[in-house]
């Protein structure tokens, strides 16, 4: 079930972000490379690999960034990094 949720948080975060004028590309990029680490902890049962023990504080890193500028995706930002927290990833 928690799975499913992230995979929901992903797409509307996705989703908002197609919706949004202006993302900075250095942003782009480090929302890219999060969602596809999710993408591989969700399909490799959570792999022992230090890049991936660490996703809820990047989640809640970039959560910060967005504030300012994206005030609208930062809440689906900060449930993502809530729930890979609970996840212990």
């Amino acid at each position: 079930m928690e799975k499913e949720k992230l995979k929901s948080l992903l797409k509307q975060l996705h989703e908002g972000l197609l919706n949004t004028e202006h993302v900075d590309d250095d942003v782009k990029s480090l929302l890219l490379n999060l969602n596809n680490d999710i993408h591989e902890v969700l399909n490799n049962d959570v792999p022992d690999d230090p890049i991936y023990s660490a996703l809820s504080e990047r989640s809640q890193a970039l959560s910060a960034r967005f504030a300012a500028q994206h005030p609208k995706l930062e809440p689906v930002l900060r449930e993502l990094g809530g729930m890979l927290e609970k996840m212990g990833v």
